[in-house]
């Protein structure tokens, strides 16, 4: 018969020969020496190291590289993808990922690395950076608000704030954000300009900067080259629209916080975004739109949703929109609780007694695995880590609320068999706001910053129904929202 020893015995030989499979389990016994303790992540598919690798980003493409070659590794690049930029390879919506690119065929331990195969390294400590997030937008440079500007008094307010606010306590942020915004409100339209601003269209624009510049730039972290992005780029947006179109009256940036519209070109909202960008809550789009716009029957349900959402905090919010919809998630959750009518409230006190009934692990596998099978979404095993969480904060509404609000978000995206209906609907309600989403990045690589507009009609714009940040520990972290890519 076999003893615990035995198959302790047999689990971690089973364990070290999976790990000798993979280039993460050869790297980590060996970097777990030089960085100290770390671990391979291969949650929602994306696997990596993941090490406190101190928050630089310089810093720690250096450290990578240094490790790198001190285990006998050579012939790499390291590259690196900030917070939630996954289409550049990140692994991570909180930490920067460093991509180690092989470039010729090397061994490490047990395993034969190719040629141009990758490993990823996720730094377990945010982003540094010097910069304070909306520092640099137009509202706390003290830019003129709900004020039309053209191209002259425009550019002569930027450098007037700029130079007051900069000139004397950082003179190096103060030349790069001027040499920026010249660089951009001084550029040549590849395309012939617009005739005014309702006859702009989908466009794009590389904007080529020189050594200088480029010098300037290469002073700041990542994470402040993020925030330049983010908050500046709604500057440099205004600058760019004014020499993409004809105007008459020109930008004005809006005073207080509009969720949707970041500065207005002879009153058409531009909304700018940085790289993805945040995804904007439908609840946003109720305050500019009139009930009298809804006129088809699609409109008056996603507007009822949208009225939903706005009326209810936001677990409820989610939760009151499913049943209005009878969607299964939420019929399954009145089914096992009993209840006629879905709360956050009621349901955390029936998932509560529950618990105290049965305990914690008895209920995750007959209720959650129950309902997460059901609808197709959430885990059928939990974490450590999010069960300590729950039982910490004691809420545990989470375990029923995010598989019912995936369960919505699939519904209004198609992924339930209505197809493009609801994102039809949508780009319809939006279209009624003459709203278009101005996007921008800074690539250091390139020399360049890149502008393009797309409006939330055209046609190969794509939309998809978001809930920002929520997960079972933190069901209500955000509200209803969509993307446009």
């Amino acid at each position: 018969m076999s003893t615990y020893n035995d198959i302790r015995v047999r689990f971690e030989v089973a364990l070290n020969e999976a790990s000798s499979r993979t280039i993460e389990g050869n790297l980590l016994p060996l970097l777990n020496k030089i960085f100290g303790e770390g671990r391979v992540n291969s949650k929602n598919g994306r696997k990596d190291l993941r090490y406190d690798l101190g928050g630089d980003v310089k810093k720690s493409i250096e450290s990578i590289e240094g490790a790198l070659k001190k285990v006998g590794l050579d012939f790499f690049e390291v590259t690196s993808a900030a917070p939630g930029q996954y289409k550049d390879g990140g692994n991570s919506g909180k930490f920067y990922t460093y991509i180690v690119t092989f470039n010729k065929p090397q061994v490490i331990g047990k395993y034969k690395i190719r040629k141009g195969e990758v490993v990823k390294f996720v730094d377990n400590k945010p982003p540094s950076g010097t910069l304070k997030s909306k520092e640099l937008t137009p509202a706390l440079l003290r830019l003129p608000e709900d004020k039309a500007m053209n191209a002259n008094s425009l550019r002569s307010e930027v450098q007037s704030s700029i130079q007051k606010k900069y000139g004397k306590s950082n003179p190096h942020l103060a030349e790069t954000l001027i040499s920026l915004y010249d660089l951009v409100a001084n550029h040549t339209p590849k395309n012939q300009k617009f005739d005014n601003p309702n006859a702009i269209e989908s466009f794009s624009e590389d904007i080529k900067y020189g050594p200088e510049l480029q010098e300037m730039i290469a002073g700041f972290s990542d994470a402040d080259i993020n925030t330049i992005g983010k908050d500046f780029g709604e500057i440099l947006g205004g600058a760019l629209m004014m020499n993409i179109t004809k105007y008459s009256e020109g930008v004005s940036f809006p005073s207080g916080n509009n969720p949707l519209v970041d500065f207005y070109i002879d009153g058409y909202g531009i909304s700018s975004k940085y790289k993805d960008g945040a995804a904007p809550t439908l609840t946003n789009i109720i305050k500019d739109v009139k009930p009298e716009q809804f006129v088809e029957d699609k409109e008056k349900e996603l507007y009822s949703i949208f009225k939903t959402v706005l009326n209810n905090n936001v677990i409820d919010g989610y939760l009151k929109s499913a049943e209005l919809l009878n969607l299964p998630g939420a019929l399954k959750v009145k089914e096992m609780t009993g209840l006629s009518e879905l709360s956050g409230a009621a349901i955390e006190q029936f998932i509560q007694g529950k618990i105290e009934e049965i305990g914690f692990d008895e209920f995750f596998n007959e209720y959650v695995v129950d309902l997460n099978n059901y609808v197709g979404r959430g885990s059928t095993k939990i974490s450590q880590k999010v069960k300590d969480k729950l039982i910490a904060n004691n809420k545990f509404v989470g375990l029923f609320s995010y598989a019912v609000t995936m369960n919505l978000v699939d519904k209004l995206n198609g992924s339930l068999g209505d197809g493009m209906i609801y994102i039809d609907t949508l780009k319809s309600i939006i279209g009624k706001l003459e709203v278009k989403q101005l996007y921008m990045d800074v690539i250091l690589k390139k020399d360049t910053v890149l502008f393009y507009l797309k409006g939330f009609s055209d046609e190969n714009a794509k939309i998809t129904f978001e809930a920002p940040n929520v997960s079972t520990p933190n069901p209500g972290n955000g509200r209803l929202g969509f993307k446009m890519k």
